[in-house]
């Protein structure tokens, strides 16, 4: 290994323990009161070491969600893949989405707390939202896919454009989540458990698109 190669590997090496121990500051400190310094302090390292790496904290939230993205874009092409018809893959991508944000403390915080749109408009110069932006945008194409192959096969009928709808249903599997883990439902109003209500939900959006069965397309399994 020749010693620029050797450089870049080291170099990215740093920046993975730099995202670590930013996503364990995150975490430990809570997102809005993360600063730069207190992610140098668990990094072990120099402030202006830090900025090497990353221009901000902005750059930092960025990253990590991208990770975590890229995970969970892993976790639902393994979904669009399976062989089990739209509506069951959509169920599943739900599911997924729930399961993760249920393991990922992190991932759940930036995503109910943080204006992603406004991190993204704020760092258009850099890199990382670049990154940012081409996973998450592989994620939402995971999910047009399978809504695609609802239509293509009769079993979905959509209302307006495509990713409207794809929005709509992140939207919804974003807030079902986002009131339930946060309690927001007044006491009393329902006695099911939390994944019951779940499913519940991304039934009724199922439904939502289905059209009547006669209309479903058969594909030859050979």
């Amino acid at each position: 290994m020749g010693t620029t190669q050797r450089k870049e590997r080291e170099r990215d090496q740093r920046r993975r323990a730099i995202l670590a121990s930013a996503r364990t500051a995150f975490v430990k400190h809570g997102i809005a009161t993360t600063t730069m310094e207190r992610i140098a302090q668990e990094a072990e390292l120099a402030k202006g070491t830090l900025y090497l790496y990353f221009r901000n904290r902005e750059e930092l939230l960025m990253g990590l969600l991208a990770d975590d993205i890229a995970v969970l874009t892993s976790s639902l092409q393994q979904v669009v893949e399976s062989p089990v018809p739209p509506p069951e893959k959509l169920a599943l991508a739900f599911g997924k989405f729930y399961t993760y944000s249920q393991e990922n403390l992190f991932f759940y915080q930036v995503m109910t707390q943080t204006n992603i749109g406004l991190l993204v408009q704020s760092n258009v110069e850099g890199t990382v939202v670049g990154d940012f932006i081409s996973v998450n945008e592989r994620l939402i194409r995971l999910v047009e896919s399978i809504v695609e192959q609802g239509v293509e096969l009769g079993y979905f009928e959509l209302h307006g454009p495509i990713r409207t709808v794809v929005a709509e249903i992140i939207i919804a599997m974003k807030g079902s989540v986002m009131i339930l883990r946060n309690n927001l439902i007044p006491p009393g109003w329902v006695t099911e458990p939390e994944d019951v209500i779940l499913q519940d939900i991304v039934q009724l959006i199922i439904r939502g698109l289905q059209r009547s069965s006669s209309h479903i397309i058969t594909r030859d399994a050979s």
